[in-house]
């Protein structure tokens, strides 16, 4: 079945997004945020923080030329960096959580809801500590350049 609201709302293509997110009242949840406050975006590239991913970036990961989560993650040791490609499930109409986003379902809802989706890639910073406090812990904060470095490296490699 077509989709039909992607045909009657075209979306003109912008340049790239960075979204780093996460909770920074749970210690090392909060690196996804921190990673962003100091990134040096290309003119028209836009870089935002969340505490999680909304429905509302829906519509902006659609428009987005490239699309860069960067986010805490427990399946990595504390302080390593991770980059991976995220890809939506290959058939349409796959159930997507609203109240609960993941990287795939917020690609999955951006081709099935606007008919588009960009290349989408993640950076996960390894998290020591997730326990409720702020601050990051040392292996984290030692991690952030790293992180910084492999968003700036996909953005210049698009």
């Amino acid at each position: 079945m077509p989709n039909r609201s992607a045909a009657r709302y075209p979306l003109t293509v912008e340049p790239a997004l960075v979204i780093g997110y996460g909770n920074p009242l749970r210690s090392d949840d909060g690196v996804g945020p921190v990673v962003v406050r100091g990134l040096d975006p290309a003119a028209g590239d836009a870089a935002t923080e969340a505490i999680q991913l909304l429905p509302e970036h829906i519509e902006a990961v659609a428009r987005a030329g490239l699309v860069v989560l960067v986010d805490a993650g427990v399946d990595l040791e504390p302080g390593d960096v991770r980059c991976r490609p995220v890809e939506a499930p290959s058939t349409s109409g796959t159930a997507v959580d609203l109240h609960e986003l993941s990287p795939e379902s917020l690609v999955t809802a951006a081709r099935d809801l606007y008919g588009r989706c960009p290349a989408v890639w993640a950076v996960t910073v390894g998290a020591a500590d997730l326990g409720f406090g702020e601050g990051l812990s040392p292996v984290v904060e030692a991690a952030i350049d790293r992180a910084r470095a492999a968003v700036a490296a996909l953005l210049d490699n698009r």
